[in-house]
């Protein structure tokens, strides 16, 4: 991706996280519609980007792990935006944003790479959006987890800090965490379906190894887990959270074997 398009959207997503650390320290009005309006110029600059970077290939900008990488954050930072809008959650950012924020520029610093010729095709940039829609949605499952330990963390001290007036109710947090888990898993799970369709037909089989493949079915294990328990089991609250975790951390390696390790996809 052009440095001279990206840099900008970059620039936009690292003043938005400071004012949205800013304001979760201070509570200043001002400082929350600074951070709204960095995170938006930031979220128009990398719509530009994309553009042009789909025109220059011909194709949905999803032909590397970098691309795919910037389109995610694409796609996490417009959930953001459109989660706190309608929630009222005004210090999502402050978590949601650093994670954009690694992400990016992990996606602008990595060795370009592209997809296996095998692996273009229509079918193929379904599998990816679809997944990369799930995954934007399991790191909002992941931070309602975190503030959800921690706003519950402030409970049992008994003598609540700054944090406790800053974020929001347990029940909120619980919710937000069943409600992306709800939303992250049909893309994901359906993404996969169509790689494993698509492998079969490209590889003569779906059970070939592959790093990125098998971590992903390792993280959609532990969230069909998490799901079942919850709809099931009556999981909620820190057991939830917990999960939560473990499902992120375990997408974070699926992100770690694609870039680190040589396997079928190409990158």
């Amino acid at each position: 991706m052009h440095p001279g398009l990206i840099n900008p959207a970059v620039v936009g997503y690292i003043c938005a996280m400071g004012l949205a650390l800013a304001y979760l320290v201070q509570r200043h009005e001002l400082v929350h519609r600074l951070a709204v309006l960095s995170t938006l110029a930031g979220w128009a600059a990398h719509t530009v980007a994309l553009i042009v970077r789909a025109v220059e290939l011909g194709a949905p900008p999803f032909g590397s792990l970098p691309d795919a990488v910037s389109v995610a954050v694409w796609v996490i930072v417009l959930l953001e935006v459109l989660i706190e809008q309608r929630s009222g959650l005004r210090v999502l950012g402050a978590f949601v944003l650093p994670i954009a924020v690694v992400l990016i520029l992990k996606a602008t610093t990595a060795r370009p790479a592209t997809l296996a010729p095998a692996l273009a095709g229509a079918w193929v940039w379904v599998h990816i959006a679809l997944a990369l829609i799930g995954i934007a949605a399991f790191v909002f499952n992941f931070v309602g987890a975190i503030m959800y330990l921690l706003q519950e963390r402030q409970l049992k001290l008994k003598r609540p800090g700054a944090f406790y007036y800053r974020l929001p109710a347990l029940e909120t947090l619980d919710r937000l965490t069943f409600r992306t888990l709800a939303l992250g898993f049909p893309f994901l799970t359906v993404g996969l379906l169509l790689g494993a369709l698509w492998a079969r037909t490209s590889w003569g089989t779906a059970l070939t190894f592959d790093p990125l493949a098998f971590f992903s079915l390792v993280a959609w294990v532990i969230y069909a887990g998490t799901l079942a328990g919850r709809a099931a089991g009556g999981w909620h609250g820190r057991r939830a959270a917990y999960f939560a975790i473990v499902g992120f951390a375990a997408l974070v390696v699926t992100l770690g074997a694609g870039l680190f390790m040589p396997g079928r996809h190409g990158f």
